[in-house]
């Protein structure tokens, strides 16, 4: 797992309060019992000091105290489930209590992370990832090539279908050779394709696999983000936050490239993300409504001629599936009523 030290801290940050909420519930538990059944408190300092007791004559050796001391605290412990009992309480109800009973609550077992580490791995991964809540629908479960067509439109050498299904391919290589070989893909064509969609698919495949992804739509980067950082807008924490992890996060997604109002300054952030990622082995995706020649016009060459020669590029065409989906979505509304 990739974390940077803020995000381990975050982390376990989270299973510190656990602790301490737990551990308030258990005090007030035990003040309950304690109130409730007075015998019970008798019987727990009875425990401490016969443990002392058992302690001490282990370091003597005198083994025939301490089984006589288990003994008596077996008792003691069976007569202290019974009293729970009879006043309606489970026999566990003054036990320790854990969020996670496998790590009791530290994020660790004898083999390395519990499973519950790596959930909030994934949660917290998410929450930096700007699309925690569009992956539930947006992933390659949801992903339908029925809305592209298996016909040829007579421009392209291969139908949207087959064209559809080769990206795919491509992306699900990408995703299954990323820890090691990384990459950066270049989607364009005109709005509707799919191009975001797919962009999520990658995003949420790699966060579930502890990868840290952050998805950023051009508009918001440059013009709010990058602004507000390097033009000192307003140094909003969470800006700071965001542009430290434009560098850091093994990948990068920029949405909608060349909807954000293009001068010296956005062409200056975007080579200065684009060349020092490249430079770290870092991956990014690019998607764009421009075609190739538009974003040769739009940006300067030290900018496309990086991207052409480093990113995987791939042409979405077809029909606009987001107005198919909107009018299937109308005609079932319609058949409903």
């Amino acid at each position: 797992m990739a974390f940077s030290d803020s995000q381990y801290d975050e982390l376990m940050r989270t299973y510190y309060e656990n602790q301490l909420n737990n551990q308030a519930i258990a005090n007030q538990r035990k003040q309950e019992i304690y109130s409730a059944i007075p015998r019970i408190e008798e019987i727990d300092k009875e425990i401490a000091l016969s443990s002392i007791d058992a302690v001490r004559a282990k370091l003597k050796t005198q083994v025939d105290q301490v089984d006589a001391v288990k003994a008596q605290n077996k008792s003691l412990l069976a007569e202290k489930n019974t009293l729970l009992e009879q006043h309606g309480y489970p026999v566990d109800y003054l036990q320790p209590i854990y969020t996670c009973p496998i790590c009791k609550d530290t994020g660790k077992t004898g083999n390395g992370y519990c499973s519950c580490f790596k959930q909030a791995t994934i949660s917290l991964l998410y929450k930096q990832s700007e699309l925690d809540h569009i992956l539930q629908t947006e992933n390659f479960e949801h992903f339908d090539l029925q809305y592209y067509a298996k016909e040829s439109d007579g421009t392209h050498p291969y139908t949207p279908y087959d064209n559809m299904c080769n990206i795919m391919n491509k992306c699900k290589q990408f995703i299954q050779d990323f820890k090691v070989n990384g990459g950066n893909f270049l989607f364009y064509g005109e709005t509707g394709l799919g191009k975001t969609f797919l962009s999520h698919c990658i995003a949420k495949a790699l966060l579930d696999e502890h990868h840290t992804v952050l998805y950023q739509s051009s508009i918001h980067l440059f013009e709010d983000v990058c602004a507000d950082v390097i033009m000192k807008k307003s140094q909003l924490a969470k800006s700071q936050q965001t542009y430290r992890y434009l560098y850091d996060c093994e990948l990068l997604i920029i949405d909608d490239l060349g909807t954000e109002f293009t001068n010296s300054f956005v062409s200056s952030e975007l080579y200065d993300i684009l060349n020092t990622r490249m430079r770290s082995g870092k991956s990014t995706i690019i998607s764009t409504n421009l075609n190739l020649q538009e974003l040769t016009d739009r940006y300067s060459d030290r900018i496309t001629t990086r991207i052409f020669a480093e990113y995987k590029v791939f042409n979405f065409y077809g029909s606009n599936i987001r107005l198919a989906k909107r009018r299937q979505s109308i005609n079932n509304e319609k058949s409903i009523i």
